[in-house]
């Protein structure tokens, strides 16, 4: 499990948002740099730092970065086994190892052992400075094992990792639910969802997200997203009507908040097919009613449909069946249960 006993903020994801977390070989190539410069004051100026020496814990951290700067993932790993026989354990330098180790792995694409080791990492060092590396680390093996990378169990067998990334997003969600990190994990969860076709499952997680994070920036995306899931769950007219009717409430509450989009975004036929696709339903359940000699039910049905839907073309239907049935416009449930 990610650290529960840490509550740390996660920061640094704002604009650049999912970019920034799948942009892996960008932040490791910054690192190594960055390490070696500081700022002058006076100068106001950045200067170079001169490598720690080397066999020293720092300098051979600092080796061990730049070969993972150079996408030398390979010797990278090579040199932490050496360096974890040089030098062992309990120095200072350790977490920063263990991070190094989890890119490499990562850019080795072995993302089940990247996953094993930032555990090891939040488990023992978590709160520390370098836990915001590590989430944005398991994020990224999060969306590997989402984007379809297998994980190994035992020697030679692979098997999906779909739900180990699933579950290291929740653990992201439940442990820093403060973190922008926090909300980039939900929406990722939302949309693997909905690209799978978990639609029920996929309208939570949106609601999650609007509900927990009702700042953020996904707020009309994910509204959006959770009507298109409620009408992705409804399975047709032969079917409840339920998803649909919910679905219709979501669209009209998108285009009451964000009424210029929806109107980009053609909102209104969306639930102008909603409305045709409710009317035929009701028609459907007429003409069944109809089939099956039930006319006095049949006759109500045709009716409801004709006052409730009445520019929808299964109106224009219902008006030719109450028509031949000789039945004149709309009629009550109690009059046509009578005929």
């Amino acid at each position: 499990m990610i650290g529960r006993s840490s509550r740390i903020k996660v920061v640094g994801f704002g604009a650049l948002g999912v970019c920034m977390l799948l942009s892996t070989q960008a932040s490791l190539a910054q690192q190594a740099r960055t390490r070696t410069l500081t700022y002058d004051p006076e100068q106001k100026s950045w200067a170079e730092l001169p490598a720690p020496p080397p066999g020293t814990p720092e300098g051979d951290v600092h080796a061990i970065r730049v070969r993972i700067s150079h996408e030398d993932f390979k010797p990278a790993l090579s040199d932490i086994k050496k360096f974890s026989k040089r030098h062992g354990e309990p120095t200072a330098v350790w977490p920063e190892v263990l991070i190094a180790k989890a890119e490499a792995l990562i850019g080795q694409r072995e993302y089940g052992d990247a996953h094993k080791v930032l555990q090891e990492f939040l488990s023992r060092y978590g709160g520390t400075i370098l836990t915001t590396e590590a989430l944005r680390l398991e994020f990224i093996v999060a969306e590997a094992f989402l984007g379809g990378a297998k994980r190994k169990v035992w020697v030679f067998r692979l098997l999906s990792g779909e739900d180990l990334g699933l579950r290291i997003l929740d653990e992201i969600c439940t442990d820093y639910p403060e973190s922008e990190l926090a909300e980039l994990a939900t929406k990722t969860k939302a949309d693997y969802l909905f690209r799978i076709g978990e639609h029920s499952l996929a309208q939570l997680e949106y609601a999650t997200l609007q509900r927990d994070h009702p700042q953020s920036r996904y707020q009309p995306y994910a509204l959006r997203r959770t009507a298109e899931s409620a009408l992705a769950g409804f399975a047709g007219v032969d079917y409840d009507e339920a998803a649909l009717v919910d679905a219709g409430a979501r669209y009209d509450e998108y285009r009451a908040r964000y009424p210029s989009r929806a109107d980009s975004e053609g909102v209104g036929l969306i639930l102008d097919r909603i409305q045709e696709t409710r009317a035929e339903k009701d028609y459907t359940i007429g003409a069944y009613y109809e089939r099956t000699e039930h006319l006095g039910t049949a006759i109500f049905y045709y009716g409801w449909v004709c006052d409730n839907w009445p520019e929808t073309i299964a109106a224009t239907k219902a008006a030719e069946r109450l028509e031949l049935l000789g039945a004149s416009g709309s009629i009550g449930v109690n009059e046509a249960s009578d005929r």
